[in-house]
């Protein structure tokens, strides 16, 4: 069969549909990559062709190009192939011919189809909404959010409803991705739809919304969420107010949540205290006694918590008269103070220094119904340590026992820790050894103040005999443990101690520091153990799942520039024979 083709000229269409022999349908996009689509007069359609054909005609077909346009598909069969000749009629604007270059068979045509895909302009437009539905799940757990929200938007278009599932997914991780604008898109075609998204995927949309500082936007999704059956809830209004406050709009946060409160929001406590809170925190603490009033009247009364809250805020920052104004107006409106205000006062009291005052919070305490506690001897007993105030603070410990107030093992390792840290080590091992014998057992973190205290002290025998006793209670040692006794040998000099110890945490496969054994290396190569810093540096390397040559390189460097120059070379050429360095 032969004829002429006349010049190529693309047409301006966002899609044809063709068929096969087999009446299958595809779409074709505009592209020189998909067909070859030109522009074909009248005339050409008329001439015949020579050879043997058949023809057969489509149905006609409407939409596909737009409005007010019309086509018809001829397939002309020869012996060589087939040709598929495409009229497209436009409205008054004349007809519209498209040719498709010859194909050689039936499976050329399955190959583009194949190629199509992966369009949505493509085959998905003829789908059904159950196999679109399928397309779109498959989208979603394959993490093609963009394709996914392109399918959304077409069922949308022909009136077919998309998995609420998948649209619940495609929502949040479109959030992930920062891609907020169709993430609120597709939620509004999915409320539209009839489907009800949990409060998890809006507070994961609004907090991404405040986070691009679209707080309009989020407000706006409030009443969405009531109108879909999932009211907001405290999270909902928390992540709005604390959004309001990064971006200074303090006002208009208050204002927002006295608006929720008289449209019948739950008066949420939890909300009202993180907004007292905020105010206080960006507006001092008159102006937040303001909005505490403002809110009762809309029927938000402060609580115990809200108070709490406010006086740990002043008394981090030392205004303890504004602590004073806020205990006189909680005494006003008929609340006590309990045992978290009175250690919140004392925990900031014991930060500055101000003993006096502690003094007459506890004498307070031990008029009321709210007597010191075991938590309230420990943030005492932790404030005088760190001012170095030992001897008072073996006081209130005694103080507290005669009150028949049990320490807990908080108590006795802030003791022991201060007892260390001025090198009364023997008193701690006792304590030690005491506890060992009482209901309070010592755990890991005790054993290992104790040690640490007795390794820096360098009592390296006792440090051990506790070691082997910590071991013989069933307390497993911990690489706190190993590191507090190898920095200890070293100081101490006794460096073949420590190796020893490399080498159990080796077996142990416990996590050695790069510092740790750079020390001991460094020390070696100092007393002239050569041999005993290679070993050294083998146990390093064995160590490690993958090597940094700049590491050993660093070890090499600082003995060089301890002026061991000679032990620096043996383990570079070491290095170098173990292919861990170049040349």
């Amino acid at each position: 069969m032969a004829y002429t083709l006349v010049p190529k000229l693309l047409i301006e269409a966002p899609a044809l549909h063709i068929q096969n022999s087999s009446s299958s349908r595809m779409d074709l996009q505009t592209g020189s990559n998909l067909s070859l689509l030109i522009k074909t007069p009248d005339v050409l359609l008329r001439n015949p062709f020579s050879g043997n054909f058949s023809c057969q005609s489509s149905q006609q077909w409407q939409g596909a190009l737009g409005s007010g346009k019309t086509g018809s598909i001829l397939f002309c069969r020869s012996k060589q192939g087939s040709v598929c000749l495409d009229r497209v009629k436009e409205g008054n604007a004349g007809s519209l011919d498209r040719i498709v270059d010859k194909r050689s068979n039936e499976q050329h045509l399955k190959k583009l189809s194949s190629s199509l895909r992966l369009t949505l302009d493509g085959p998905l437009v003829e789908n059904d909404e159950t196999t679109n539905n399928k397309v779109l799940k498959s989208f979603c757990s394959h993490g093609k959010l963009l394709e996914a929200s392109k399918l959304v938007d077409l069922m949308t278009r022909r009136n077919q409803i998309p998995d609420c599932p998948s649209c619940v997914n495609l929502i949040r991780g479109l959030v992930n991705a920062g891609q907020t604008g169709k993430a609120a898109n597709v939620l509004e075609i999915m409320v539209m739809s009839g489907g009800t998204p949990d409060i998890i995927t809006y507070n994961m949309l609004i907090s991404g919304l405040c986070r691009k500082g679209l707080l309009n936007s989020a407000i706006g999704f409030l009443d969405y969420m009531s109108f879909s059956g999932c009211p907001p809830d405290v999270i909902t209004y928390n992540t709005i107010l604390r959004a309001m406050f990064d971006r200074s709009k303090y006002d208009q946060a208050i204002q927002f949540w006295k608006d929720q409160l008289r449209k019948g929001c739950p008066p949420y406590s939890i909300t009202s205290t993180i907004l007292v809170e905020l105010v206080c925190k960006h507006c001092g603490i008159i102006r937040a006694l303001e909005v505490m009033e403002d809110l009762a009247v809309e029927g938000c009364s402060p609580d115990l918590v809200t108070f709490n809250s406010m006086v740990n805020f002043a008394s981090k920052q030392g205004n303890f008269e504004d602590s004073a104004l806020l205990i006189y107006y909680l005494l006003s409106h008929g609340l006590e103070p309990n045992d978290v205000t009175y250690n919140t006062l004392l925990h900031s009291l014991s930060t500055y220094g101000c003993w006096n005052e502690v003094d007459e919070i506890l004498s307070v305490m031990n008029e009321t119904s709210h007597p010191p506690s075991v938590v309230t001897y420990n943030i005492l007993i932790n404030g005088l340590c760190k001012h170095g105030l030992l001897d008072r603070a073996i006081d209130s410990f005694t103080q507290m026992v005669s009150q028949n107030c049990l320490p807990d093992i908080i108590t006795y390792n802030t003791l022991l820790r201060a007892l260390c840290k001025e090198a009364m080590v023997d008193e701690a091992v006792q304590i030690l050894h005491c506890l060992s014998d009482s209901s309070c057992s010592p755990s890991i973190i005790t054993y290992n103040i104790v040690i640490d205290g007795l390794a820096k002290n360098g009592l390296m025998e006792k440090a051990m005999e506790l070691y082997h006793r910590m071991e013989k209670d069933g307390i497993c040692p911990d690489d706190v443990t190993y590191r507090c006794l190898i920095w200890g040998f070293c100081r101490a000099d006794l460096i073949e101690e420590a190796v020893e110890l490399l080498k159990e945490m080796g077996n142990s496969r416990r996590r050695v520091r790069d510092n740790c054994y750079r020390f001991i290396i460094h020390r070696l190569c100092q007393n002239g153990k050569l041999d005993s810093a290679k070993q050294v540096l083998k146990m390093m390397i064995s160590s490690r799942h993958k090597v940094n040559s700049s590491v050993f390189s660093t070890i090499v460097a600082g003995i060089a520039g301890a002026g061991m120059n000679e032990a620096a070379m043996e383990l570079r050429e070491k290095l170098m024979e173990w292919k861990i360095l170049k040349e």
